[in-house]
């Protein structure tokens, strides 16, 4: 009679955690914000940008928020170490708050462009798959990698600019200036502006 009890109550809590664990994963969760409480901006250094995702990057060393949402699509943002990756399936649009990040990554139709000036010791741009990344960015160094028909536009300055480009990929830098640009590594040399 107790092994009965026993087992009857073990089976219901068992039932009882599966159904709340069911109902909790197939909600629609959509925070529009999360808090930098529980994710120190300054630990992020990469972004890893994917899928149709619109992303407006802020540079805000006091910033509260990690990111917002701005809307109700479905996106996907997860930290793992230093770096914030971001997909989306459908068109989305967020925008995510950092302190001094090094590395941006682009792929597969993303959008990533700054909305003001955003100052880093060290930036490598990689855009690839059909992304457009515009940056707006002063500093020492830059790297960029332009490869399968993606698009980036710089504006701002640098010391020392990086360029690794492929033939099927565009790159606007009419409002940019560095003092030296090194493209040996580059399938494309772009003609000097008289």
């Amino acid at each position: 009679m107790k092994t009965s009890i026993k087992t009857l109550i073990a089976t219901s809590l068992i039932a009882l955690t599966c159904s709340t664990s069911l109902v909790y994963a197939n909600s629609d969760l959509k925070p529009n914000a999360v808090s930098a409480n529980t994710v120190n901006i300054s630990s992020v250094r990469k972004l890893n940008i994917s899928g149709n995702a619109e992303v407006t990057i802020i540079q805000n060393s006091k910033s509260k928020v990690l990111y917002t949402n701005e809307g109700t699509e479905r996106i996907t943002v997860k930290k793992i170490g230093d770096a914030v990756y971001i997909t989306s399936k459908n068109n989305a649009k967020i925008t995510i708050y950092v302190d001094d990040i090094y590395r941006i990554e682009a792929a597969e139709n993303a959008v990533v462009k700054t909305e003001n000036l955003i100052t880093l010791k060290y930036l490598q741009v990689f855009t690839k798959d059909n992304a457009y990344v515009n940056i707006n960015a002063k500093t020492e160094s830059l790297y960029t990698s332009i490869k399968d028909e993606s698009t980036l536009t710089l504006k701002g300055d640098t010391d020392l600019y990086t360029i690794d480009m492929d033939k099927t990929s565009r790159i606007t830098l009419q409002q940019f200036k560095s003092k030296k640009t090194d493209m040996s590594a580059s399938e494309v040399y772009v003609a000097a502006r008289s």
